[in-house]
């Protein structure tokens, strides 16, 4: 985590969306010359995440909650399906850990790669549109 300690989730995501958006139109540049944005932003989305973009007191409530066999207050599909990942993880590895120290777990566990950035590809995009317009207005200042 190194330089990222002060930065929020949220700024985590946001530079890592952007990150994988730019690997990604690497990748396909080199298969695809001619790719489009709309292209390169699905592939993305469908990527590997650097890790779980969640803090560690929800993913404590809600792997408690799940723990408790409670039903999670979470409407969104793609957050629901992240503590479920969060959850089997921490379940396989929690049975080997004193009891003392289970949540430790999950300190690690949401730093771990995630399958995914558990993002709808129009919140993906819209994090991309905003950061790229956001640059090219400041770019334009300077």
């Amino acid at each position: 985590m190194n330089n990222r300690i002060n930065c929020s989730v949220r700024e985590m995501r946001k530079q890592d969306v952007i990150n994988s958006f730019y690997e990604s139109y690497k990748k396909l540049k080199k298969s695809k010359p001619f790719t489009t944005q709309n292209e390169v932003i699905e592939y993305a989305v469908k990527s590997e995440a650097p890790r779980f973009y969640v803090t560690f007191e929800n993913a404590r409530r809600f792997i408690s909650l799940l723990s408790r066999k409670k039903k999670l207050p979470i409407v969104n599909e793609n957050k629901l399906e992240m503590y479920k990942e969060i959850y089997r993880r921490y379940t396989k590895q929690a049975k080997d850990c004193n009891k003392r120290y289970k949540y430790l777990i999950l300190e690690k566990i949401i730093e771990e790669p995630a399958p995914s950035f558990y993002l709808e590809e129009e919140t993906f995009r819209g994090i991309i549109y905003k950061t790229l317009r956001s640059r090219n207005r400041n770019f334009a200042i300077n």
